[in-house]
């Protein structure tokens, strides 16, 4: 006689189903190492080995902004109440998956571990503009001469990424440059393009700039020493990202620590 007959067969299905959302949740955790097209944020450098501590100090120091940029209020995450009754696997990971989403929707700030040196991202969300954001940061630093970070160096906004190939810059640039270069009665500026570019050699410099001087046309010009506004693109592994900022050069080039140290400079000259 078969000893194995009689046994009940094992539920696979449902084993199957929780491997799948057990995936799902890998997926959302893993969704902050990596740099997806169509997000906005802000690239930062910092001094090497400190990228932690960058990270953090401008977790604290972004939030505390966007309160008074946007007048929001903290956002408080209330974690569920202990549960004591049994759940069943399926019921668990849903509740898990649920729940790292709603925190990914709540950050304004997600940082991403993009596991670079020195170069840490941010994702945001709305009401976040990032370049909006980042000029308002650095002129209340520029005014303030209070000194409220150590490690970071540069801010380098991105209003919107794409893929870094020659037609995904393309839509990009239509997307990002319109409302800043083709409105209806649009003033001339003058303008200059500035790129970075990391861990990338699909999309070389002279092809970027060719690509958004093109998009920007007339009736603007180029000048690369006296601009109204500057063409600001990261590109880094196989995205890259625009934004179109003012006021670069008087604000240190979005340095934070040039920033402090001229105002340091000024109050001593000035005693």
């Amino acid at each position: 006689m078969n000893g194995k007959r009689g046994q009940k067969r094992k539920n696979t299905y449902g084993a199957g189903k929780s491997a799948d959302k057990a995936k799902k949740i890998r997926y959302w955790k893993s969704a902050a190492s990596t740099i997806h097209p169509g997000v906005a944020g802000i690239f930062a450098t910092c001094n090497r080995n400190h990228e932690k501590q960058c990270t953090q100090e401008l977790i604290d120091l972004f939030n505390e902004e966007a309160e008074k940029q946007y007048d929001l209020a903290k956002e408080v995450i209330e974690e569920d109440s202990d549960n004591n009754e049994e759940e069943d696997i399926a019921a668990s990971i849903n509740k898990e998956l649920e729940s790292l989403k709603k925190s990914r929707e709540r950050k304004l700030f997600t940082p991403v571990n993009i596991d670079c040196e020195c170069v840490i991202f941010f994702r945001t969300r709305k009401p976040i503009d990032p370049p909006e954001f980042v000029h308002n940061v650095c002129e209340n630093a520029l005014k303030s001469g209070i000194k409220t970070t150590r490690h970071t160096l540069r801010l380098s906004p991105v209003s919107l990424t794409a893929s870094a190939t020659e037609e995904d810059l393309k839509d990009l640039a239509k997307k990002v440059l319109a409302p800043h270069f083709h409105t209806q009665n649009q003033q001339p500026y003058k303008f200059a393009i500035r790129t970075t570019i990391r861990n990338h050699t699909t999309l070389n410099r002279d092809q970027i700039i060719h690509v958004l001087a093109l998009a920007v046309g007339p009736p603007h010009k180029v000048d690369l020493k006296d601009y109204d506004r500057l063409v600001h693109v990261e590109c880094f592994k196989n995205i890259i990202g625009i934004s179109v900022v003012k006021d670069f050069e008087t604000l240190k080039r979005f340095n934070l620590q040039q920033i402090f140290e001229s105002k340091a400079n000024r109050i001593v000259d000035d005693e």
